[in-house]
Parts: C-alpha cells; sequence; structure tokens
C-alpha cells in the first residue's frame, strides 16, 4: 500500500503532465484559445450579472483615469529628472499604480471561471482541454481508488451509479487495476 505522501506524490505529479499537455495541445493548435476564452467569459459573467453597462462606462473611466495618472506620473518624473539630475525613463520607473474594487472582481472572476466551461466546450479542443482538467480535477480520488481495497472500489461504482455519475476515463482504469489486499 502507498503512504498518503506517496499518494500525493504521484497525484502532483499526474497533474503537472495533464499541465503539460494542455499547454502543449493549446501552443500547437491555438496558443490564444485560453486567454479568449477568460476574456469571452468576463465579458459573459458582466452580462449574466446584469452589470454590463455599468462596466463599459467604468472602464471608459478607467481609461480617462490612466490617461490622466500617466500624464500626472510624467509631469512630476519631469519635475524629479531636472531636480535629481536623471532622466525621465528613470524616475517613470519609479511609480505606482491605483486599486480596484475587490468585491466586484471576486464576483466577475467567480461568474467568468463558470462560464468558462461553457466557452470551452464550444470547441473540439476546449473539450480537450476540459477533459483533461476535469481528471486534474479527480486525481485525488483516481490515485486513491487505484490503490485501494476492492471493497472501496465497489463502494465507488455504486456511489457513482447512484448518482448517475460517469467515472472518467483514469477512473475506470483505477477501477480495473486489481487491489493488492492487505496480507
Amino acid at each position: 500500500m502507498l503512504r498518503v505522501s506517496e499518494k500525493t506524490h504521484w497525484k502532483e505529479r499526474i497533474a503537472k503532465r495533464i499541465d503539460q499537455r494542455v499547454e502543449t495541445l493549446v501552443a500547437k493548435q491555438d496558443p490564444t484559445l485560453l486567454q479568449r476564452v477568460t476574456e469571452q467569459a468576463r465579458a459573459n459573467a458582466y452580462e449574466s450579472l446584469g452589470i454590463s453597462a455599468q462596466q463599459r462606462e467604468l472602464d471608459a473611466i478607467e481609461k480617462q483615469k490612466e490617461e490622466m495618472q500617466r500624464r500626472e506620473r510624467r509631469l512630476r518624473a519631469e519635475q524629479r529628472a531636472v531636480l535629481n539630475g536623471t532622466t525621465v525613463e528613470d524616475e517613470l520607473e519609479r511609480g505606482g499604480y491605483g486599486r480596484y474594487d475587490h468585491v466586484v472582481e471576486d464576483a466577475v472572476k467567480a461568474r467568468a471561471k463558470a462560464l468558462e466551461a461553457d466557452i470551452l466546450a464550444e470547441s473540439d479542443l476546449g473539450k480537450q482541454v476540459l477533459t483533461l482538467h476535469s481528471e486534474k480535477d479527480n486525481l485525488v480520488d483516481t490515485v486513491w481508488l487505484a490503490t485501494s481495497s476492492s471493497q472501496i472500489k465497489e463502494l465507488w461504482e455504486q456511489v457513482n451509479s447512484l448518482l448517475e455519475l460517469k467515472p472518467t476515463p483514469l477512473e475506470e482504469k483505477a477501477l480495473s487495476i486489481t487491489p493488492v489486499e492487505p496480507e
């Protein structure tokens, strides 16, 4: 039997391989897929939360503020450059940025995350990414199933049946592994 630390190790190793496969698939077939999905999911999140009009106006205001802040930073950097005998570029590197309303940001992130799966499911590549993410999300269960007794495997199958759930391909393989019964 594997110890918990060994099971954790294998879960992490398999998760890393899944992440690498997702990166390879996306890089070869559509390098901007995940970025586009994130952006579309965010836009859809604002829409489904009923706050897209306000967000468009806030975005426009934010652009205006950024331009004003950029101009302010530039003027202050010019003053410091003259007084310090440095360049404006050196002084601009020392500037800072504003803050953002975290309540809205947290709500949008949560909604966008929920909508990403729907957007990914619209393409074959996205479906592959979803399948791999699903396997990764279930790795702890899969690793434990692969190293569990026949009673646990049978119970897992009964729970899946009761809940009308289909095991992932890796779970199916784990369930088919002959258990090593304690001596």
